[in-house]
């Protein structure tokens, strides 16, 4: 089972485009340090779900999608660490390691890119029968702001690795959004995480 919410907060846009002109400054500088971002661009996509589960949508993995890295680019709390363990279809390659989160733990992924339609994120994960996993999509804009989050429930594990659910909105991107973050978090029991992955270009889950 699986549940979905789609938060988006008040874009400042109208605002900042009605700042007095003595904040002229200010703007230019905001600005300034704006042009100076690399955003994250997109992979090369291929079918990895196809021999697991049939799911035929291409996918692309972002920067150490599969820990092989250690932590490297992700941010880990509440004791998260990269621990031993592959899921067992090896869809990035040869891996020996897995993320690993328990009770309450989270971990935030790298930025990547995404499309003007709905992204479809989907990873390996495996916990206990009755435990829950939370899987958040967060949406920023250019300077680091968040334009939206959506949120996705992983409920009852098997104890065995699988491929969780299209995480996927039933909304356009949020305005203004310029990429995107994974954020899972162990809401009860320990969860291990492996290959996460994403298709922007999916409307609705498939």
């Amino acid at each position: 089972m699986r549940h979905l919410k789609f938060f988006i907060p008040a874009l400042a846009a109208a605002a900042l485009f009605s700042v007095p002109a003595a904040n002229a400054g200010l703007i230019g500088g905001l600005l300034g340090t704006v042009t100076q971002i690399v955003l994250p661009t997109c992979g090369t996509p291929s079918q990895v779900f196809k021999g697991v589960d049939g799911d035929s949508h291409s996918y692309y993995a972002f920067p150490n999608n599969g820990f092989e890295n250690g932590s490297t680019g992700w941010s880990l709390s509440g004791f998260a660490f990269v621990g031993h363990g592959n899921e067992p279809w090896y869809v990035s390659g040869p891996g020996s390691r897995s993320l690993v989160l328990p009770i309450g733990a989270s971990a935030t992924s790298p930025a990547f890119c995404i499309n003007l339609l709905d992204p479809t994120v989907r990873m390996f994960a495996r916990g206990l029968p009755g435990t829950k996993l939370d899987i958040q999509v967060i949406f920023r804009g250019v300077t680091g702001n968040v334009t939206g989050i959506l949120n996705h429930s992983v409920e009852g594990g098997t104890g065995a690795w699988e491929g969780t659910d299209p995480c996927s909105s039933a909304l356009a991107v949020p305005l203004l959004t310029s990429y995107a973050q994974i954020k899972v978090t162990a809401a009860t029991g320990v969860w291990q995480v492996d290959d996460a992955y994403v298709d922007p270009w999916v409307i609705g889950a498939g």
